[in-house]
């Protein structure tokens, strides 16, 4: 606890160890599977399909000190680097070790998303046989971490969008198997179509949360013409800016789908994506409400407000560096800490960093923000 709050990590991560899929991927893939190949000279590589990873330049670099901020690999320059192995925390791919890190920073519970399954699934066909066998596998790896604390480990399940199964089918496996959280599937493209009913239908069914993470959100942004302007590169300060518009584009594209109005109990919560610019765009969605309205035109079947303020279904995340002070009273049900560990530029004091931010805040809003609002997407 801090200050005598309780603490829920809403976004927290796994590191998958890199022989996960060989001891837990179904046989007929275990001859290609995903695995990690040493290279002491230039950093250990995630092999995908029998080739290196074109988007993680490399794993691991430096042996783990838990008395030093986390490393991020891909800026080393060193003689001969560590083995992904040696470098990764103890509590990112060990369940007891997570268990005692959550003790040692007062923290209650944490969320559980993946890191290597971030990427790796927008290396591949997300439907083939190879995308659905390895995210399987993750699931099950990840039961077998969560197990060391169950209630405090709180599992995130994967799913490939894929004709090769039943969404319906694949949410209530993972149901059974004791997960109440789940990823948007990997390979939704385009429109948020009938293909996602099942989906979303299922989670409903069985009370399961789905998340948003913004790595794997689609953008969904419609791009007729051919002309385009930005940055070079585009660069680091480009793309931190923008990081929070997959938040954005994905709300509006729920909404405009009217996937609250047909699925009214599904609970989602957006992670990575902030929560400070959701006033000034609840400001403009409200006035896109009224002008379609009026012309006669299809809009959601509530005003954008309800949706955020009179019903307990959205969440949003947030990490240090936000001016929460700023977020409206309404919106303070809706907010969720999220400490990112164990990647590079995470709080490597939790407690201590966010002491400060929190001191600043209204107080009504530290418990909401701390804990209370992630307990009751975990409770219900």
């Amino acid at each position: 606890m801090w200050n005598g709050y309780q603490v829920v990590d809403a976004d927290g991560h796994v590191i998958e160890p890199g022989t996960l899929w060989e001891e837990y991927v179904e046989p007929a893939f275990r001859e290609n599977c995903l695995r990690v190949e040493r290279d002491r000279l230039d950093g250990d590589r995630l092999i995908i399909e029998g080739r290196p990873s074109r988007l993680i330049r490399r794993l691991g670099g430096v042996p783990y000190d838990p008395e030093t901020p986390i490393t991020d690999w891909n800026t080393l320059r060193r003689a001969e680097y560590a083995s992904f192995a040696e470098s990764c925390p103890p509590a990112s791919h060990d369940g007891a070790s997570r268990l005692r890190w959550l003790d040692e920073h007062g923290i209650e519970a944490t969320l559980l998303f993946p890191s290597l399954g971030l990427i790796w699934p927008r290396e591949v066909d997300p439907a083939s046989p190879y995308a659905v066998a390895h995210l399987r596998a993750y699931n099950r790896w990840l039961a077998d971490y969560a197990s060391a604390a169950p209630g405090r480990l709180v599992p995130v399940g994967q799913l490939a969008l894929s004709p090769l199964v039943r969404l319906e089918e694949e949410v209530a496996a993972l149901a059974a198997a004791g997960f109440g959280h789940v990823m948007l599937p990997h390979g939704v493209a385009g429109e948020l179509d009938a293909r996602l009913d099942p989906f979303w239908a299922s989670a409903q069914h069985h009370g399961l949360v789905v998340h948003l993470h913004k790595v794997a959100v689609p953008h969904l942004l419609p791009l007729p013409l051919p002309t385009s302007v930005h940055a070079p590169g585009p660069g680091a300060f480009f793309n931190h800016v923008n990081e929070i518009l997959p938040g954005q584009l994905f709300l509006a594209g729920l909404l405009d789908a009217r996937v609250p109005d047909r699925f009214p109990e599904l609970r989602l919560a957006f992670h990575e994506c902030n929560i400070g610019w959701l006033p000034a765009w609840l400001e403009r969605a409200q006035e896109s409400f009224e002008t379609l309205r009026e012309t006669g035109r299809g809009t959601p079947d509530h005003p954008p407000r309800h949706y955020l303020h009179d019903r307990d279904t959205f969440f949003f995340s947030t990490g240090l560096g936000e001016r929460l002070d700023r977020l409206p009273e309404e919106l303070h049900s809706r907010v969720l800490l999220a400490t990112d560990f164990p990647h590079p530029g995470t709080p490597f004091r939790p407690q201590e960093e966010w002491a400060p931010v929190l001191k600043g805040l209204p107080a009504g809003l530290r418990p909401a923000l701390l804990g209370e609002n992630a307990v009751r997407l975990l409770d219900k």
